[in-house]
């Protein structure tokens, strides 16, 4: 194993620990809804201000992530296949041996922030009736992490140049389009997203890291 490999992964790791660790101590004032204190409270509270909920921007967020989950389901299947026609899980492609374990992570994370309180949302969101749980923001979470990941298995799904390039261009597109949609649609801090990219480059560099081994 050649430990240089996973080098920037772990400084990643760090990076998104210690920025974890600031946001629960940092300029930590209650100015969210029924007291609910957030952490750089004054870069928060100057976003949130700015940005107040956005319906259209919320549905536009979780179907680029709908989207995403397309893809996933699409990776899934060329696993499937493969395990079928090699009659072994050992005989499936590395690089989607991994991919299946990332995305394994990404949920067990995703359902673990759902319960971690280190921030909750500024407001509440229609049709719910408490505050839940926003750092980080887990659908920005899922959604970069699939995107980014998406780009680097392009490289051994498709051959044609052209097309590699295009697809990939697509996924950075709707990755930035679906982050900034989940940001102006003002259901989290601003914190929140930039923690939930944060999470996600490190588990895609982890994963790359490893495939790559």
């Amino acid at each position: 194993m050649n430990v240089k490999k996973y080098s920037k992964p772990a400084a990643l790791f760090a990076i998104t620990v210690i920025y974890t660790l600031l946001i629960m101590f940092v300029d930590k004032k209650p100015i969210g809804p029924e007291g609910t204190s957030v952490g750089f409270a004054a870069v928060n509270g100057f976003f949130h201000n700015m940005l107040p909920y956005n319906h259209t921007f919320y549905i536009i967020s979780y179907a680029l992530l709908f989207i995403g989950f397309a893809a996933v389901f699409a990776f899934a299947v060329v696993g499937i296949m493969q395990l079928v026609k090699r009659k072994s899980l050992l005989k499936v492609d590395r690089y989607l041996l991994g991919l299946g374990v990332l995305y394994i992570a990404v949920l067990i994370l995703y359902v673990a922030f759902e319960k971690i309180p280190i921030n909750y949302r500024p407001m509440i969101v229609p049709g719910e009736t408490e505050l839940e749980t926003s750092y980080p923001s887990s659908h920005t979470f899922a959604f970069c992490s699939i995107c980014l990941s998406a780009v680097y298995v392009f490289k051994y799904m498709i051959s044609d140049v052209k097309m590699r390039r295009i697809l990939s261009i697509c996924s950075f597109a709707l990755m930035v389009v679906g982050v900034l949609s989940r940001f102006l649609s003002g259901v989290h801090w601003f914190t929140d997203i930039v923690g939930g990219i944060l999470f996600s480059v490190t588990m895609v560099s982890l994963y790359v890291a490893w495939d790559a081994d």
